[in-house]
């Protein structure tokens, strides 16, 4: 199923792009220094919209190596024990010349068979993020643009339990993150963002399908990626990523996993279209697994 929705992806991706040959990347700012998962500095227009519909999907790798260990080692399986399916919603709007603001809401269907789940699964919405992206340094002379996102995650999901995986999280969270964009030529550029998401609340207990596993009294995320991408040719920007992620636990062993990206993004106009397929490598206390990206940007 995975391959076949890659290859789908794909060749749509190679249509729009035959399709829009004549937009070029360098035209379109938004476009230049979007990412599959990494974040950028720039923001949204003053007094314009953006409208972001992504897709998600996660699959475990089955076999001998398809979930790390405590140790950072490998454990087998037979097969693919979890898979999730998610489709987000984002609302941006240009508060202002260097500041936007961001609604992003959700739904989702897990699945999971590992103990102590017992092929369990569920769907509904997810929680809502609220966010506002602050450009606070800019150097266009070297390139170089700081941002700084902070937000709130609002627990609107159904919260998780026993035999019974919910999408959303039972806890408030305050989410920040620190953005780095720096053109490196008139055809290279990078983007770096490291991020945490503090959850606060007495129960702070979710399912977490990026690791696999429930997260029991969580004390909080740090995600962190690196993105460099190529704007040479007119149509594309080819692109590809490191992702690292840990989650620190109060009543468990934390967990870790780190993951490569490879994609790109194709202006169309004003507009953007983006794919991309990540592989995690190296982990602890998660699974090991693959995950497609797809999302349609329009701006308005």
């Amino acid at each position: 199923m995975a391959k076949t929705m890659l290859k789908t992806i794909l060749i749509a991706v190679v249509i729009v792009a035959t399709q829009f040959g004549l937009s070029e990347a360098n035209d379109n700012d938004r476009a230049r220094y979007q990412k599959i998962n990494t974040d950028s500095a720039s923001v949204v227009k003053s007094g314009t919209f953006e409208v972001d519909l992504g897709y998600t999907y996660i699959e475990q790798i089955g076999g001998r190596n398809a979930a790390f260990s405590d140790s950072f080692g490998n454990t087998k399986q037979s097969k693919s024990n979890t898979r999730s399916h998610q489709a987000m919603l984002a609302v941006t709007y240009g508060l202002m010349d260097k500041m936007d603001l961001t609604a992003r809401i959700g739904w989702a269907d897990f699945k999971d068979k590992d103990y102590p789940y017992a092929d369990s699964h569920g769907n509904g919405i997810t929680d809502l993020e609220i966010e506002t992206k602050y450009l606070f340094y800019q150097d266009d002379n070297n390139g170089v643009k700081l941002a700084y996102v902070a937000g709130i995650s609002v627990p609107i999901g159904s919260e998780s339990r026993t035999l019974h995986l919910n999408v959303g999280k039972n806890y408030w969270a305050l989410l920040q993150r620190l953005v780095l964009t720096k053109d490196l030529d008139k055809q290279w550029n990078m983007s770096a963002d490291v991020g945490y998401r503090l959850p606060f609340g007495r129960h702070r207990d979710a399912y977490s399908p990026e690791f696999g596993r429930r997260m029991t009294d969580t004390r909080g995320t740090l995600e962190s990626n690196v993105a460099l991408g190529y704007t040479g040719i007119d149509f594309l920007q080819p692109i590809v990523e490191t992702n690292y992620a840990h989650e620190w636990l109060g009543s468990a062993n934390d967990s870790d996993l780190l993951g490569f990206t490879v994609g790109a993004v194709v202006p169309i106009d004003k507009h953007y279209l983006r794919v991309g397929v990540q592989r995690d490598f190296w982990g602890r206390n998660a699974i090991r697994s693959y995950t497609l990206s797809a999302g349609l940007t329009l701006a308005f």
